[in-house]
């Protein structure tokens, strides 16, 4: 695949400079989908509101790094939200009593201060100290909580900026797992499963993104770029699970005779 289509039709958006990859594509996500308006509904755009704004990778300055900060701070007040009204196994949570309400919005308090500290050290460009402060606060969190998506796809973006795509992939799956419909974190997912070459999960990822948000047009092109690769992986595949079924086979068939 890689030899017939090339890496830059495949891969035509990502490029390394200064030692990191640049993805303009994640800037250009955070702008397109602050204000749009998506079939998932609050859960998606309360949590996509609540991150860290954008930043580029281009050195800015110091007074546009702390009104980025200021910014982000600004759209925690709304993210808050209500605890997920449902498991991670689909099952329907249990009643809280009132003093387990009062100590899950105590954690969720604390958690959301702890990511305003990453935000800070993430609008300075300290991608790994800002990674350890999300990670504290998806640990502090309550399980499950929409906010935890928030937390996962905060630290999945500094995971990007790392180039640890692997940890992004991860991460976002974490994130979609509490909010499927978390379009800003599937659009991240799509965008590693593309730099890592799995064409098929990109494809499916972005064809998810338009789902949701059908005017998407990072997702168009992406689609439009995809189809052709993921249908020829998908056969490739097939062909691939076929062979070894017949091999599988004609290994058990000398023993049934």
């Amino acid at each position: 695949l890689k030899s017939s289509l090339g890496t830059t039709a495949l891969f035509p958006s990502y490029r390394c400079a200064r030692g990191q990859r640049t993805m303009p594509e994640i800037e250009d996500v955070t702008e397109e989908l602050a204000g749009a308006s998506l079939a998932g509904g609050a859960g998606a755009g309360g949590a996509a509101g609540s991150e860290h704004g954008s930043h580029s990778e281009a050195p800015a300055a110091a007074g546009t790094a702390g009104a980025r900060g200021a910014s982000a701070a600004a759209e925690d007040s709304s993210a808050g939200g209500e605890a997920a009204a449902e498991t991670k196994d689909g099952e329907a949570a249990k009643e809280l009593t009132p003093e387990e309400l009062a100590q899950q919005e105590a954690a969720l308090e604390q958690a959301q201060a702890i990511k305003l500290e990453g935000n800070a050290l993430f609008a300075e460009f300290k991608y790994e100290e800002a990674l350890g402060k999300y990670t504290e606060a998806i640990e502090t969190a309550p399980d499950g909580h929409k906010e935890q998506a928030v937390f996962y796809n905060n630290r999945a973006t500094c995971y990007f900026k790392l180039n640890q795509m692997g940890s992004v992939i991860a991460d976002c799956s974490a994130a979609l797992r509490i909010d499927p419909d978390y379009a800003k974190c599937l659009l991240r997912r799509a965008q590693a499963n593309e730099t890592e070459k799995k064409v098929v999960e990109a494809f499916d990822d972005f064809s998810r993104v338009l789902t949701l948000d059908s005017s998407n047009s990072l997702a168009k092109a992406a689609c439009r770029r995809l189809e052709g690769p993921a249908t020829a992986e998908r056969e490739r595949q097939k062909e691939e699970m076929m062979g070894k079924l017949k091999d599988l086979g004609n290994t058990i068939l000398p023993f049934a005779l």
